[in-house]
């Protein structure tokens, strides 16, 4: 673990929440590119919707095969040097992508990308949480993951401009997100020095994945993942081939999608820390709620509206599936002792990347096989689960709760 000896001032503090915020941006901006442009990217490499979902896959595929190792790198060797990491495998990773003619060489080139951003969640969640307060660390939180959209939103906001081929915007990000990977060398003097790490052993991590509380709440995560994963994955695709919206159309919904989803990331932060001890898992089973109707308007949509209406559904669910993610890491990191926060997110993480994993590749097939109306059915009793479990996960922190409540109003 990365300990600071001392409490940043609030200047310091924000200049690092700035440089968390550039960290998803640029790690976003790999797959979002794959998003915005995947009816050129269809078409150039000759796949099919099921195909297209495998190569989305695959990035989320390696995000879940390193999800736990990296909660524990970070525990172990800091954020600095994981940060640094992390971008360097996403500038390779999209130049691999830049020339891929298949899938194959696509499924690599996406699979290194997702290893990068796999490094990015524990190391900017073990930042907020060692140099922000409790209260306010939620909001925080969710400053710093609106990295997300706004990295998603400029990709897509380019892809609509047209101009640039999908090969091009490729490379062009690799080296923004090579520039950018060098602003972690300033971290020098956050003090993450080898003499200061306290490492989490894997036996410690193999402890927590039995607690219940913690597998309501990474079950519910899973199923919130994949339900994100597919909206982001298909929506382009979703509004060309059904309501015949042209690529700038297309590419501008997903835009919309991903600045409401800032919006929410920030807002649920607030509304989360204004309703605590309970407010992050109060907020995320909100989210599934509204994103259930968001999900009904969608199935829905061919018959009562076009892409107007799909511009105002894809703000609402960008704003509760795009922008719930920052408070499971809060409530991940919270649940658990300090020392532990890394694998602890790490175990959320790797829930998250399997529903991430597991939700294109299974609606793509869905799509060929019964078409969107139905797949977009089974999406929304998804995610009506995963509030449920959200929901089962607060009643059973609560219920943890009232011994020690009453023990101490005992000895009082």
């Amino acid at each position: 673990m990365t300990v600071e000896i001392d409490m940043p001032t609030p200047a310091r503090r924000f200049g690092r929440l700035g440089l968390l915020f550039l960290a998803h941006a640029a790690g976003t901006a790999s797959i979002a590119l794959v998003l915005a442009k995947a009816p050129a990217v269809e078409e150039s490499l000759g796949l099919s919707h099921a195909e297209f979902g495998m190569m989305v896959s695959a990035y989320f595929g390696a995000n879940f095969a390193c999800a736990l190792p990296a909660g524990w790198m970070v525990d172990r060797y800091g954020i600095r040097a994981m940060l640094l990491t992390a971008h360097l495998l996403l500038a390779v990773g999209l130049a691999v992508f830049a020339q891929a003619q298949g899938l194959p060489t696509a499924i690599f080139g996406l699979a290194l990308c997702g290893s990068g951003y796999a490094l990015i969640n524990p190391s900017t969640a073990r930042g907020v949480l060692t140099w922000f307060p409790p209260q306010g660390r939620a909001t925080a939180m969710g400053v710093k993951q609106t990295g997300v959209p706004a990295g998603g939103a400029i990709v897509a906001l380019f892809a609509a401009a047209g101009g640039m081929e999908w090969h091009e915007m490729a490379i062009a990000i690799a080296a923004m997100t090579l520039l950018i990977g060098m602003s972690f060398l300033t971290l020098q003097s956050a003090r993450s020095s080898v003499s200061q790490m306290v490492p989490t052993r894997f036996g410690a991590i193999r402890t927590l994945l039995w607690q219940p509380q913690l597998v309501l709440f990474n079950g519910a995560a899973c199923l919130y993942s994949a339900g994100q994963a597919v909206f982001f994955a298909y929506l382009v695709l979703y509004a060309r081939d059904v309501l015949d919206g042209s690529a700038a159309q297309a590419s501008l919904c997903l835009a919309v999608a991903y600045v409401a989803s800032a919006g929410g990331r920030i807002g649920w932060g607030i509304v989360s820390d204004v309703l605590a001890p309970h407010g992050r898992t109060v907020s995320l089973t909100l989210c599934g709620a509204i994103g259930v109707v968001g999900l009904t308007i969608l199935l829905l949509l061919p018959a009562f509206g076009g892409l107007a209406l799909l511009t105002g559904v894809s703000a609402l669910l960008g704003m509760t599936l795009g922008g719930y993610a920052g408070l499971t890491q809060t409530a991940a990191a919270e649940a658990v002792e300090p020392h532990r926060a890394g694998a602890s997110i790490g175990y959320n993480m790797l829930l998250t990347s399997a529903g991430n994993m597991l939700g294109p590749v299974t609606f793509g097939v869905g799509v060929e096989q019964l078409g969107y109306g139905p797949a977009w059915g089974m999406l929304a009793v998804t995610l009506a689960l995963g509030a449920a479990l959200f929901y089962a996960s607060t009643r059973l922190q609560i219920k943890a709760s009232r011994p020690k409540s009453s023990e101490s109003e005992r000895t009082s």
